[in-house]
């Protein structure tokens, strides 16, 4: 994980997002493998987010803006501040709209690593596999990773902000 860290920490100050976002792509592969991953940063009103970065762009493209959804994720998400583990199919299908998406890809298991700044969300890390593959140790071991994405997140929020006025 050392290796890991710094290996980022000299990226950081050279890479631009998506080149960054597929070295952190590769550093959560190592740790904890995944299907499927995807990065989102949240408008600084958290009233929407847009996607930044996907593994698989055929499925989940890069998009424009989409509302934060008002459930059980926003609620421990946004409001608690805490990232969001989902084990099974069956708790991915009272929570994600794309379910059958989801599904269809061999994943019932997802991991939503929030990025915090000042106590503020910036965006979500989001990482899928098959069911029952994820669990509170993942989250620990993959945890640093979003400390990274902090100054890329403010400087995609600004970009966000010029487009809603």
């Amino acid at each position: 994980m050392l290796k890991i860290n710094l290996k980022l920490s000299k990226d950081i100050k050279k890479d631009n997002i998506n080149v960054f976002c597929k070295k952190i792509d590769r550093s959560i592969k190592s740790l904890i493998n995944h299907k499927l991953i995807t990065v989102t940063v949240i408008d600084s009103k958290l009233n929407f987010c847009e996607r930044i970065y996907s593994n698989n762009k055929k499925i989940y493209p890069i998009l424009g803006q989409k509302n934060m959804p008002k459930n059980i994720w926003s609620k421990k998400v946004l409001k608690n501040k805490k990232h969001f583990l989902c084990k099974n199919k069956k708790d991915i299908k009272k929570i994600y709209y794309d379910y059958e998406t989801i599904f269809s890809l061999g994943c019932g298991s997802i991991i939503n690593l929030l990025v915090l700044f000042k106590g503020k969300p910036l965006g979500t890390i989001n990482i899928l596999h098959e069911e029952h593959y994820y669990n509170i140790n993942d989250l620990k071991k993959i945890d640093f990773v979003t400390t990274f994405l902090i100054p890329y997140f403010l400087e995609h929020q600004k970009i966000m902000k010029q487009k809603t006025k």
